[in-house]
């Protein structure tokens, strides 16, 4: 037996369950291996990381309660409403399969977040009030996203630096300060703003037309 469900991860009441599990599910997955020729040898692959998986399966949404396999009966509305907000709100959804034996016993389940990439919504003459979907989903892979800052410096090629961003203090920034040996227009942004962009904000305000022409003992505006 299996049971197809939905939620949002860490909201309350968005589970739900679809009415009639589908005949068929099937699993594709992808990877993005290159073929290329070379001189005196053919074709070769270059074989690269696994790719995300992607699950298309057919389901009814019947307009009866006597198919559900389930004793709360929705009707196949609240289900179309469900896709088309899995599609709006651009989140990724957790997909849950449980397969159990006839006896009950589990055998495993899949727990995955995926994307709604696309579905299906099927009507037939003579069956009104029933609905065949066909469901494309994808493997949602979570990523932490860095942001980098520039420098206002460049290396010996001529490209800007940039550097990882750290997380900001909310301290109140100083009026003013005195610049020391080692400093940059960058350095003092970011340790006195928090922010090492800034640096352009402290040059405009002190009138300073050319960034790496600061010296110590120099005061400078930083608000």
């Amino acid at each position: 037996m299996y049971t197809f469900s939905f939620h949002y991860d860490n909201v309350e009441n968005s589970y739900f369950t679809l009415p009639i599990a589908p005949s068929v599910y099937t699993t594709l997955v992808n990877n993005k291996n290159d073929t290329i020729d070379l001189i005196n040898i053919g074709e070769v692959n270059i074989l690269k990381s696994i790719g995300l998986r992607e699950f298309k399966f057919n389901i009814l949404l019947p307009k009866d309660n006597f198919l559900c396999n389930f004793q709360e009966f929705k009707e196949p509305i609240f289900y179309l409403n469900r896709f088309r907000e899995f599609k709006e709100n651009k989140k990724p959804v957790r997909f849950n399969i449980t397969r159990k034996k006839p006896n009950g016993q589990d055998i495993f389940e899949t727990n995955i977040l995926v994307s709604f990439e696309d579905y299906t919504v099927e009507e037939r003459a003579g069956e009104e009030g029933d609905f065949y979907v066909e469901l494309n989903l994808k493997e949602y892979r979570k990523i932490d996203a860095k942001i980098l800052e520039d420098t206002g410096e460049m290396d010996k090629n001529g490209n800007s630096l940039a550097i990882e961003e750290i997380q900001r203090s909310t301290k109140e920034p100083p009026k003013t300060y005195i610049v020391k040996n080692g400093d940059t227009l960058w350095k003092i942004a970011k340790l006195q703003l928090n922010n090492g962009s800034r640096y352009k904000e402290i040059a405009e305000l002190n009138n300073i037309s050319d960034v790496n022409k600061i010296y110590p003992g120099m005061i400078l505006k930083l608000q």
